[in-house]
């Protein structure tokens, strides 16, 4: 179904599922005959028939076994090793040097603790590519969360609440898991090339708690669980029919044209999730380009290297069964006069030194003795079948192993005699082209995988994350750690490429490798012993032999691991040329550059310290400013505190005063109606007396 007609379909759950149920009914309509054809390989491979069909007399040379093992332990050996350069081998690019050694790290790091998961991964899908013509692999990131639950911040002299407490959730831990997909569990749109797929699906099988886990209560316990299992097979008393079998075919897509993934049930009405790009990667798709056998431009379909070669397996296995039942049939049988009984003692009872007696003597010497009663099967004519077939049977294994790119590889079928050692390995050197072809395009596949893995790094985990898995801080160049990290994370910036060579995967050939060696000292000694005399007349020409040197040092498998040597001594000689010219190096000015580098390695020194005490100053004014704010804050806090208490003092106290005020107003008012009731109360002559005494005493 192309795009235009896809969008006929709503964007709803309801009409993605409409969709992807057509999508899916197209796409394993037309890798159909693929996965019956692969079935048939992995029965053959494994040499899956029944043993108890009696009247099956066949007898099979499962070569495509034997060649499948020989394939696969010279393809992957060991566990890869991963290597991170700068693209542009800059002498002043440190940052994006240590870029790549933090990335190395975390990936070779990842590569070691997966240990035999990683290795049974790649050795799955190097298995699916030699025996049914596809192999892959995804990956899949992953983080774990840990929240810290934050106090509240508290005056510590008087307990108010400056800051509310809250969660803090943090990411504790990132990785990057390579999950192996089998060849049934995926399916992709009906393409010519990789290049045209629109979108690809991942199949997994998941139980009813499993699907409530994922995608929750309501939608979990709504979606049908119609398979048991890849591995189910229906036993005669239906044990395995009971419900804790029953799963659901889950199906993850990832759609490359809308850049979204689906998670989809074939038969459910909706769709059980929808995510935008998970993962931002350049690709789209969580996997490399899968390893695909035998491929063509017309359909992005694989086919096994045994299909094209099985009518040779075929006819190697019908001359087998033949040359199986003449051996059984080559034995000594024949026939007997019966009534010459001691014929039969012969065989029965004879034994060394001994006579057997015959009756009738002159009867039996007339029909011939021994050869005139009995008659044997025709041995000869058997064994002359046996050896044609042979013959036959090698022919063909022959042609096979040409057909395969087997031959002069493995089997030695190239020691002819009359052959010179040259010719042979010649012969050798070309046939193992298919095989290092072969070689290249396992290795090409890992190395993408952990390309995947470094573009996941560098968009998806924290910094800090980096730092500590990388553990670059405990190294010398802990001072460009911060800047490698900054220049890892800016997507654009594409400054180092990842590459795992096929030498790490294959298993090693150590003679071959130390033979290479060898032959090398021997060239490199043959070349120094010539030219040393043009060194002598002019030392001007070291840094012209040196490139040489250089240029044939690159013809060798492993020589990276000492070109950077040779890098370093050509600019050495280089700066020596400069600096003397055809004149020899002089004590006292070696002696004299050795104190430069010593005092520009203080200087060094000296400005590490120097950033390093600026930053414990910052560190330190950092601190130093957030404890005088914390001080103002108790001040103020404290001066807000007296001036309520002042303010709450004033008040009382005017509370105070007017109360008194009150009080006093009060007894006044008291003390005068007590007067006024005391004077009221006196008698009236009082008065009249007082008088008369005074004016009593005035006459007197």
């Amino acid at each position: 179904m192309g795009i235009e007609r896809a969008s006929e379909f709503k964007e709803d759950a309801a009409g993605w599922a409409s969709r992807w149920q057509m999508e899916f009914s197209a796409a394993k309509k037309w890798i159909k005959k693929w996965h019956k054809q692969s079935e048939k390989v992995v029965k053959r491979f494994v040499d899956d028939r029944d043993k108890d069909n009696v009247d099956d007399l066949s007898t099979k040379l499962n070569l495509f076994n034997a060649n499948i093992a020989t394939l696969q332990s010279m393809l992957y050996g060991r566990m890869p090793k991963v290597e991170v350069d700068r693209r542009f081998a800059d002498q002043d690019d440190d940052v994006a040097r240590v870029a790549g050694q933090i990335l190395q790290r975390i990936l070779n790091t990842d590569i070691e603790s997966a240990g035999e998961d990683y290795s049974h991964v790649l050795r799955s899908a190097l298995g699916d590519r030699l025996i049914v013509g596809f192999g892959t692999a995804r990956v899949k990131y992953d983080f774990e969360e840990k929240q810290t639950e934050v106090p509240p911040q508290l005056d510590p002299i008087t307990g108010v609440e400056l800051a509310p407490g809250y969660t803090d959730t943090k990411v504790e831990d990132e990785w990057v898991d390579t999950v192996y997909t089998h060849w049934k569990d995926i399916l992709w749109s009906p393409c010519r090339t990789y290049a045209e797929m629109r979108w690809r699906a991942y199949r997994s099988y998941l139980t009813r708690d499993e699907l409530i886990t994922r995608f929750g209560e309501d939608l979990g316990k709504l979606v049908p669980l119609d398979s048991k299992g890849p591995t189910y097979e229906k036993d005669r008393d239906g044990a395995r029919e009971k419900d804790v079998w029953d799963q659901a075919e889950v199906w993850e897509i990832w759609d490359k044209t809308n850049r979204k993934v689906f998670w989809y049930v074939e038969g459910f009405d909706r769709i059980l999730d929808i995510k935008e790009d998970p993962l931002g990667l350049d690709s789209f798709f969580p996997e490399p380009p899968a390893m695909l056998a035998n491929l063509t431009t017309s359909k992005y379909i694989p086919k096994a290297d045994y299909v094209i070669a099985q009518d040779l397996y075929q006819q190697v296995d019908i001359l087998e069964t033949r040359i199986s039942l003449l051996t059984a049939a080559c034995k000594a049988v024949g026939v007997y006069d019966k009534e010459n009984d001691g014929i039969q003692r012969v065989f029965m009872e004879g034994v060394e030194n001994q006579l057997i007696p015959v009756d009738q003597w002159a009867a039996f010497s007339e029909k011939g003795g021994l050869k005139g009663v009995v008659d044997w099967i025709p041995i000869e004519q058997i064994a002359a079948v046996i050896q044609i077939l042979t013959q036959k049977q090698n022919d063909l294994i022959n042609q096979l192993y040409q057909v395969t790119g087997m031959a002069d590889i493995l089997r030695g079928a190239a020691s002819t005699v009359g052959v010179s050692a040259t010719e042979q390995a010649i012969k050798a050197k070309f046939a193992s082209i298919r095989v290092q072809a072969l070689q290249d395009e396992f290795a090409r596949f890992a190395s993408d995988l952990q390309r995947l893995k470094a573009e996941i790094i560098a968009k998806h985990y924290q910094p800090y994350c980096i730092l500590e898995q990388s553990n670059i801080l405990s190294t010398p160049d802990a001072a460009l750690a911060q800047q490698a990290v900054e220049l890892i994370k800016q997507p654009n910036a594409s400054r180092w490429k990842i590459q795992v060579k096929p030498e790490t995967l294959a298993m090693v050939d150590y003679a071959q490798l130390k033979q290479d060696r060898v032959e090398y000292i021997n060239a490199l000694a043959t070349f120094l012993q010539s030219a040393a005399p043009l060194l002598e007349m002019s030392p001007a020409a070291g840094p012209f032999l040196m490139q040489l040197m250089k240029w044939g040092l690159a013809g060798f498998k492993g020589s990276n691991e000492i070109e950077g040597i040779v890098d370093q001594a050509i600019a050495q000689l280089e700066q020596m040329m400069q600096q003397g010219g055809d004149k020899k190096p002089d004590p006292e000015q070696i002696k004299a550059q050795a104190e430069i580098q010593k005092a520009q390695m203080a200087m060094q020194k000296a400005q590490m310290d120097f950033q390093m005490d600026q930053q414990r100053f910052q560190f330190e004014m950092a601190q130093c400013q957030k404890e005088h704010e914390y001080k103002m804050l108790e001040m103020q806090t404290k001066h807000q505190m007296e001036m309520e208490k002042l303010r709450a003092s004033v008040v009382a106290e005017r509370q105070r005063q007017e109360a008194q005020t009150e009080a006093n107003a009060t007894e006044s008012v008291v003390n005068a109606a007590a007067k006024k009731v005391e004077m009221e109360s006196r008698p009236k002559g009082t008065g009249g007396s007082k008088s008369n005494g005074q004016s009593g005493s005035k006459s007197s």
